[in-house]
């Protein structure tokens, strides 16, 4: 039930990053760089070790494991390339947007930007699952994901909405897919919840995960962030990386 409430919050985070990217289009690349560090920060202090640790106990073996990452960061990608998504493209279109949301030059194809909400809606469901597989792990893990899938859904919100109008869809529209994004991540959270998952099975989900949220932060988050020259991108993100060492330390030494 704790992955169900924590997961609710993410409607919030989506919402507001893409209300946001209505209200403030072309301001937040700190925010994103930050983001970016935070994502990073729970990967590599949080998850990685406790997987580490799993295959440590003889839980599941060191090569597969790691294929197993490789594997979630591939998939992510080919997702990506088959759905025409990715965040850099959708901002970086919107950055040149005029201030009613439609870009300069010949009309867009508004079925794009469609299948890419559509494509960021399934990765805001597959955030969710995070969450859940995270609280079957561990209340700290999962806590610690769900940071980092408010971070990273925040983007999500942000980029949905600014895929839309990028490709000449109706604010109205944009909107209506922002609610599908920010639905999506309970919705996964509650599958994990309500499906049953073998113990031996955490491990390797986690493992996948530790993919999935390398490509979102090295190549999703922190590309987007990098648009702007502005030299606090570089301080945002090593600041998310800092705020995430210190909260593992300090949840580890409460443990």
């Amino acid at each position: 039930m704790d992955s169900l409430l924590v997961a609710s919050l993410t409607f919030f985070s989506t919402t507001i990053g893409g209300l946001a990217a209505v209200r403030f289009r072309g301001r937040l690349h700190i925010l994103l760089g930050f983001s970016s560090g935070a994502v990073l920060g729970v990967i590599l202090f949080d998850v990685l070790p406790e997987l580490i640790d799993r295959i440590e106990r003889g839980d599941l073996p060191v090569i597969p494991a790691m294929v197993v990452i490789a594997a979630g960061f591939m998939w992510f990608f080919l997702l990506e390339r088959t759905t025409h998504v990715h965040a850099g493209h959708g901002n970086a279109d919107a950055h040149d947007a005029e201030p009613g949301g439609v870009r300069p030059g010949p009309p867009a194809d508004t079925r794009l930007g469609v299948i890419g909400a559509a494509g960021l809606s399934l990765h805001s469901f597959l955030d969710g699952v995070a969450i859940g597989v995270g609280f079957r792990a561990g209340t700290e893990i999962g806590l610690l994901i769900a940071l980092a899938v408010l971070a990273h859904d925040f983007a999500d919100g942000l980029n949905t909405v600014s895929m839309m109008l990028a490709h000449d869809n109706p604010v109205r529209r944009a909107l209506r897919w922002l609610m599908v994004d920010a639905i999506a991540p309970l919705l996964g959270a509650t599958t994990v919840f309500l499906a049953p998952l073998p113990g031996a099975a955490v491990g390797w989900i986690l493992a996948f995960v530790i993919g999935f949220f390398l490509y979102i932060s090295a190549s999703d988050l922190l590309p987007h962030a990098r648009q702007d020259a502005s030299p606090w991108v570089a301080v945002a993100s090593a600041g998310g990386l800092a705020l995430l060492f210190g909260l593992t330390r300090a949840l580890a030494s409460l443990g």
